[in-house]
């Protein structure tokens, strides 16, 4: 039997490589030196577990029938496309840890200085009936109700029929057209402006989603501001993984992809990629030199891939900046799962309690305004902190580690048209080859869809 080769270090490349392996076939994982897992990677120093940044899984949704799961033939990678399969990543990722998967406290989110129900990542439009007073709510209807007439539908942009005006348009003009001016002006476009250099008004709409800023329906808005019921309700839990956060689950897939007899080899970065006359594949990589494979599954990220064979994609990537803080856990006043932080004046972006600090203390990632100068950051976490009212002004924290780098490819036009020119040059090689992960779609980079494009890839072979 000739041995199926994975290339590549997404999460996407090792649930292939585990599910070939656990049907037998001989599998060889080719990784890179560094970077193995992506976003799910954690940093480890010094005894601690760094998590890069808020992680936690997305195990259901509403409306998602767990008897009706479509056919992994059909999926198609892109952003949200794994939601009907989300029974399947469920399924998946309890058989990979079992009870070590918890379920977390709801998201909150720190609005006009006060902690209240979240939006964004519960997409619970009933947060507003809380957050806002009397006078906002009242504006925010009166101009849902008109986004509504002039979109003449309750979903307005969200309508099937709108997805191709919905995709030309930025996330502020599509936030503006859907929810009207107030609700824009003072939940959506404060949060985006503190995580990406000019906002909505940059970030395509399709996208929006990359830096969790939601967009409603006109009719649920309206509702949520009338003071009825709501006929959208989110059902949207979040789990994590027990002792040390989501960044074990790469940790526990490796371990059980040896336990499975894969071969499992630091082969560098991919370097080439070409058709062999043979119909193999002839993958370069920088420790191993060349290896021919017969119908490779290829899941580096879109970067490396696409260097490989020559295509030209330098997109502009948004800064992340980050810091890992400790406290006394009776310094705390909680300890939250997720605390999206809204007011401008705050810099923290989000406040997460993954990872696993020093014994005895409670580790909280704090991520901060994009552009909070890199001497600025241990002080500006620490504000934070003591502005949310997660601690106290004479709070013992102790600064793990603080860290401001290039992360994602920004989604604006100019990054989509790029990654367009680029899949097409791939495409365009005629490889016998499966790709995986983000180089497949600019919206396929979250863990959901790796996971299912991993099953789906290794089924492909399969057949």
């Amino acid at each position: 039997m000739r041995e199926r080769i994975v290339a590549g270090g997404s999460v996407a490349a090792l649930v292939a490589a585990d599910a070939l392996a656990a049907r037998g076939e001989a599998v060889r994982l080719l990784l890179p030196e560094r970077g193995v897992g992506g976003g799910f990677a954690p940093i480890e120093r010094d005894g601690r577990v760094l998590e890069l940044g808020v992680r936690l899984l997305e195990l259901a949704y509403e409306g998602v029938d767990a008897a009706s799961v479509p056919p992994l033939a059909d999926y198609r990678p892109a952003i949200g496309g794994h939601r009907p399969y989300v029974p399947l990543v469920d399924r998946w990722v309890r058989e990979l840890l079992g009870e070590r998967v918890v379920e977390v406290e709801r998201p909150r989110m720190f609005f006009d200085g006060a902690v209240h129900d979240d939006l964004y990542f519960t997409t619970d439009p009933l947060a507003l009936r809380e957050a806002l007073d009397d006078g906002e709510r009242a504006a925010i209807l009166a101009e849902a109700r008109a986004a509504r007439a002039a979109a003449g539908s309750d979903a307005g942009l969200l309508d099937p029929a709108q997805a191709a005006t919905l995709a030309a348009l930025t996330t502020d003009e599509a936030s503006l057209r859907n929810h009207g001016p107030t609700l824009h002006d003072r939940l959506i476009a404060p949060l985006a402006g503190k995580l990406v250099p000019g906002g909505g008004g940059r970030v395509l709409a399709t996208y929006r989603r990359k830096i969790w800023v939601p967009l409603f329906w006109p009719a649920t808005i309206a509702q949520a501001c009338n003071g009825g019921q709501v006929a959208f309700a989110p059902s949207r839990p979040f789990h994590t993984v027990a002792p040390n956060g989501c960044c074990d689950l790469v940790g526990v897939l490796r371990e059980r992809l040896q336990a499975r007899g894969a071969t499992v080899e630091t082969a560098g970065r991919l370097e080439s990629v070409a058709a062999r006359a043979d119909g193999d594949v002839a993958l370069g990589f920088s420790a191993l030199g060349e290896v021919s494979a017969r119908r490779p599954v290829l899941g580096p990220g879109p970067g490396e891939l696409f260097a490989a064979i020559g295509a030209d994609y330098a997109p502009e990537q948004a800064r992340s900046v980050i810091c890992w803080v400790e406290a006394r856990p009776e310094d705390l006043a909680w300890r939250p799962s997720l605390l999206n932080v809204v007011d401008p004046d705050v810099p923290a972006v989000r406040v997460s309690a993954g990872g696993r600090g020093a014994p005895g203390t409670a580790l909280l990632t704090v991520e901060l305004r994009h552009d909070v100068a890199e001497a600025d950051i241990a002080e500006a976490a620490t504000r934070s902190l003591a502005r949310v009212g997660l601690v106290g002004p004479d709070a013992d924290l102790n600064v793990v580690m603080s860290a401001a780098a290039p992360t994602f490819a920004l989604p604006t036009a100019d990054t989509l048209e790029a990654f367009e020119r680029a899949r097409g040059a791939l495409a365009a090689l005629g490889l016998d080859a499966l790709v995986v992960g983000g180089a497949a779609d600019f919206g396929a980079d979250a863990l959901g869809e790796q996971i299912v494009h991993g099953l789906q890839a290794a089924e492909a072979l399969g057949s």
